[in-house]
């Protein structure tokens, strides 16, 4: 029996069999980042200007799956799209399958022709399929799921539509490899640009700039869904700024004081968000000036968001910005991770060739409607 399944309003009340699911899913999981709670009862609200122009379904079966839809006017491939997401089940296909035949009815009904996922709203929220490497645990916003939810897609109809890496090596490894050749070609990299550190204070006094070259760098990414100027500095205002390494994070200016291009590093918060953890915090709460300190040894950061501008793509811009900030991560982190690429996309390639270390593999999903 469903506890609810059926078109969403923001106006109504998430059910609590949709909240407590994923506690009893990963009760004995040591890894789990616990989901805030507050964080999904505020997106599924009108809290969340996406409602402005997006439809949403849900549905929950207690104690065996939940699941959320979400459709807006969106072209992918010439197709309308719909889009499942904040999914989590135990390995029971029988329950999964009456969400998500129910939900593909909707999407259907909604117009659109094919269902992507699991994308929580928009790709500037959660969303993939962890695929391997479970025995590491998980990064903040890293995908994290029991081993068996590829299976259960794939026999519900869905098939792979791409695939994604994270690469991770020790920092002394990364900066032997790039050292040399980095520092041959920066002194002519840096008649173009100049490249200073990424802090917390520029980062807030630029949002508006920040704003424009977030939609023109990242605006042909697949599923990319533009947001108000208001939500962009709602989601990347002071919370966001606040938890990205300022020594380590990259910014490249171009002479006349444009923004070239930036590579934010996080430090690796996991351990004080885990379940399992003394010291458990909020993801909301984290701030790297208290809690950094707080990590215990070793350290990882995070190469998680980095882009150039069109007008520098031709420069190995992105290339050199991945190189100072492994140089200035020297001391400061034991290992780096380059996160969440998609395999095809250009930039894998640095990681893969820095370093001798190890990958995590995600996927993300579609059936046609």
């Amino acid at each position: 029996m469903t506890d609810y399944m059926g078109p969403w309003q923001p106006e109504m009340v998430l059910p609590e069999s949709f909240l407590d699911l994923p506690a009893q899913i990963y009760a004995n999981d040591s890894w789990w980042i616990p989901e805030d709670r507050d964080s999904v009862k505020t997106q599924f609200s009108h809290a969340n200007s996406w409602f402005n122009d997006g439809n949403a379904w849900l549905g929950v079966v207690p104690g065996k799956a939940r699941l959320a839809g979400f459709f807006r006017e969106q072209l992918i491939d010439g197709e309308p799209a719909a889009f499942f997401g904040f999914w989590e089940g135990i390995d029971d296909v029988v329950a999964h399958r009456q969400l998500f035949d129910a939900l593909k009815d909707w999407a259907h009904a909604q117009g659109a022709t094919r269902l992507y996922g699991p994308i929580n709203f928009t790709t500037f929220n959660a969303y993939r399929v962890r695929l391997d490497g479970f025995e590491h645990g998980a990064f903040p916003g890293e995908p994290w799921n029991p081993p068996y939810y590829a299976s259960l897609l794939e026999s519900l109809g869905f098939t792979t539509r791409y695939r994604y890496l994270s690469t991770f090596n020790d920092t002394t490894d990364v900066v032997a490899s790039v050292k040399s050749d980095y520092l041959r070609v920066k002194p002519q990299l840096e008649k173009l640009v100049t490249l200073e550190a990424m802090t917390a204070d520029f980062w807030m006094r630029h949002l508006d700039e920040l704003y424009g070259f977030v939609n023109q760098v990242f605006g042909g990414n697949f599923a990319y869904t533009p947001i108000s100027l208001q939500t962009f500095k709602q989601v990347c205002g002071k919370p966001f700024a606040s938890k990205f390494c300022p020594r380590t994070s990259v910014l490249a200016r171009a002479r006349d004081g444009r923004i070239a291009g930036f590579f934010l590093v996080f430090p690796d918060y996991s351990p004080l968000l885990r379940q399992t953890s003394t010291l458990r915090i909020r993801p909301g709460d984290i701030h790297y000036a208290t809690h950094f300190e707080q990590l215990p040894s070793p350290r990882r950061g995070l190469a998680k968001t980095g882009g150039v501008h069109p007008d520098f793509r031709a420069h190995g811009l992105f290339t050199a910005m991945g190189c100072e900030l492994s140089l200035r991560a020297e001391g400061i982190y034991d290992g780096l991770a380059g996160t969440l690429v998609r395999e095809d996309n250009n930039s894998r390639q640095f990681a893969l060739r820095h370093g001798g270390g190890f990958t995590h593999l995600y996927a993300l999903y579609q059936s046609p409607l």
